[in-house]
């Protein structure tokens, strides 16, 4: 039994029925759950992208199967060397993973790119190919759809559970997938009871705050005052929007940090061939290129891309008011920028419908440009900083001048309008946070170098933050100006000898704090005011267990001058920055964290994640720029080899990279 109705089948009768036609729209695959019977024996059905898996996770927990075969028709794997794991599914009797096989590049190709390309770019890379990954899972008796979907996605995609102590719990009931955007991971959690009758609690709920899809079911679990039958502590309406109902934010946009996100966006360093326009004639989203004249690349912009490419570039066209799926946000991965000067509303609703979709793509990273005047709503819906941003011209340009416009663009998109930010900031008024604590360490052997970077960790733009440095074995004294910076900051100070081991210094450092989220900094690099801002920001899109920057910026003190190297961002990835790295308190801790050696204490971490089975994530490089210097690094490399393949060097230091 396919579970799907007749009509998308159009099995002829008699005859065996044909492979299901792949779910295209959040709305197809909601028909479809309002369609299936209470009890499946086997449901089967494909979906085109993995976002669409998540919708299955909203399913009524009365609607169960004993057989689920799910398939992703245009999947990625996040990283080539990336397997995915089952999460917690009762009563499985079987489980089955078809990956698509991915053959490497010639080597032969290798050698012709080689001397345009970044050697120091790692082996393992991201691989953009679309094929279909299918997953099947045999229950021994019937179990919830929600459940089982649940369980499967983390074997497709990447998805991990909040981080922290005193976290609350986070239960849906009856919404619809617009409420997707609320949530702080890929999966809707359901309202999970106790695994066992012997765990009951007296007055324990199921989750401490409840999305509720319908006033009716919201009056009723209010208006439950029996603790022991309490499903949900404090339940919240959503708008059918995804908006919630208390909120002033309804007419606002609405993205959805887990899907309208950079992810995967290009870094290309050459002149785009095609300008892309978006246009609304009748209420359509019409999303078209335009030839430019540029000439096509003929290399990839990194050595480790494998796609899927056609020579014909993306469009589409598709309702106004449907909310951006997984597939154009895919499509505008490799567009630079998106002119919307042809752009019309009829009409303030017409208007307000078209913010919606500008802020989700502006979320993507792709540049929005030449917003028309007629929009006089923009300063009010979309903010004065982003409607500023859309407002202004853009000519096709490469390398520090695009990112400016792309990084401020999709960080004020997600940071606004993100779902998940807005559920934290009304909890929040409930007396939870959901926003992840953040806990600094850095090590100096210099106190009078570390004073810069103390001062721009106290200009942090991230409220959730403590800050801990350790002086190990300074022979120097720590003077007024690093006790000045200390102050300042509100740092925590602590005493190693020099003969402490490097990684015993920091785990040391690690244990005396109590972020949900510990960041690495080094002592001589330079830090703008949003780096923590932009790796929580990441961390939280990106789903990944450790997020970093890269050393894409780089300068070299002696001589006054910086580099712009070529390096993948916005990609899943094996390795970061450590000075600028990122990973949850409870990796931290399941790993065993920084291993008591000298040196190499930051590959120590990445290896001891990949071998824990986490993934890593590079979000954008503005905001760090990393600085070599005479007195010594720990990484040995010669500033000639740092400097090969450098698109753009200033004969300054560019604090334009900063303050971005």
């Amino acid at each position: 039994m396919s579970g799907l109705p007749a009509s998308r089948t159009g099995a002829p009768a008699g005859d065996a029925p044909p492979a299901p036609a792949p779910l295209t729209t959040a709305a197809e695959v909601e028909e479809l759950l309002a369609a299936l019977p209470r009890h499946s024996p086997e449901l089967r059905l494909e979906v085109e992208t993995l976002d669409l898996l998540r919708v299955l996770t909203l399913a009524d927990p009365e609607t169960t199967v004993d057989r689920l075969v799910v398939t992703v028709s245009a999947w990625e794997r996040p990283l080539d060397t990336w397997v995915g794991r089952l999460g917690r599914v009762v009563h499985v009797q079987s489980c089955t993973v078809d990956y698509p096989t991915v053959e490497p590049p010639a080597p032969t190709r290798w050698a012709e790119l080689a001397p345009r390309v970044d050697l120091s770019e790692p082996a393992d890379h991201p691989v953009d190919l679309l094929a279909p990954a299918t997953v099947d899972l045999r229950l021994s008796r019937p179990t919830p759809l929600a459940d089982v979907a649940r369980g499967a996605y983390p074997l497709l995609g990447v998805d991990r559970r909040q981080h922290g102590h005193g976290f609350v719990e986070l239960g849906t009931v009856g919404v619809g997938a617009a409420a997707l955007a609320l949530l702080p991971n890929r999966t809707a959690p359901g309202t999970p009871g106790p695994p066992s009758v012997h765990l009951e609690g007296a007055g324990l709920s199921h989750a401490d705050l409840g999305l509720v899809g319908t006033q009716a079911r919201y009056d009723e679990l209010l208006a439950e005052r029996d603790t022991a039958r309490t499903l949900v502590e404090h339940p919240l309406l959503v708008e059918p929007s995804g908006h919630l109902a208390l909120t002033e934010r309804v007419e606002l946009p609405l993205v959805d940090l887990n899907l309208h996100n950079p992810i995967g966006r290009r870094h290309i360093l050459e002149l785009s061939r095609w300008t892309y326009a978006l246009t609304s004639p009748g209420g359509e989203l019409t999303f078209r290129p335009v030839p430019t004249g540029a000439t096509e690349p003929t290399w990839p912009p990194a050595r480790n891309r494998v796609r899927d490419r056609t020579e014909k570039p993306a469009q589409w066209s598709r309702p106004a008011t449907a909310v951006l799926s997984g597939r154009e946000v895919r499509q505008v991965r490799e567009v630079e920028a998106i002119d919307l000067s042809g752009l019309q509303a009829a009409d303030r609703d017409a208007e307000l419908v078209l913010y919606r979709r500008l802020a989700e793509l502006a979320a993507t990273g792709s540049i929005l440009h030449s917003l028309p005047a007629s929009f006089t709503g923009a300063d009010e819906v979309l903010g004065p900083t982003l409607a500023g941003l859309l407002r202004q011209p853009y000519r096709p340009t490469t390398g520090l001048v695009r990112d400016l416009r792309s990084v401020p663009q999709r960080r004020e998109a997600m940071q606004r309008f993100g779902g998940f930010l807005e559920l934290a900031a009304h909890a929040a008024t409930l007396g939870h946070r959901l926003l992840p604590t953040v806990s600094v360490v850095l090590s100096t052997m210099r106190p009078s170098r570390v004073v810069d970077v103390l001062l721009a960790l106290a200009a942090q733009r991230y409220p959730h933050l403590e800050i801990a440095v350790a002086v190990h074995g300074a022979t120097e004294p720590v003077g007024a100006a690093f006790e000045d910076a200390v102050r300042v900051s509100g740092a925590s100070v602590f005493h190693h000898d020099r003969s402490t081991p490097f990684g015993s210094v920091l785990a040391d450092l690690a244990r005396h704090t109590t972020g949900d989220l510990v960041v690495k900094i080094d002592d001589d690099d330079v830090y703008g005011p949003r780096v923590v801002e932009d790796l929580v920001l990441a961390h939280l899109y990106s789903n990944a267990d450790v997020v970093g920057k890269t050393t894409e910026y780089l300068y070299l003190e002696d001589i006054d001058h910086t580099a712009h190297r070529t390096f993948a961002t916005e990609c899943y990835h094996t390795q970061v920055a450590g000075g600028a790295m990122m990973l949850s308190r409870a990796m931290l801790n399941e790993i065993g964290g920084w291993r008591p050696s000298p040196h190499s204490t930051d590959r120590s971490i990445l290896i001891r994640v990949g071998h824990a089975g986490g993934i890593g994530y590079r979000t954008n490089s503005l905001g760090y720029v990393y600085v070599r210097h005479s007195e010594g690094h720990t990484w040995k490399q010669a500033d000639s080899l740092l400097l090969r393949n450098t698109p753009e060097q200033w004969p300054r230091f560019m604090p334009e990279i900063i303050e971005a």
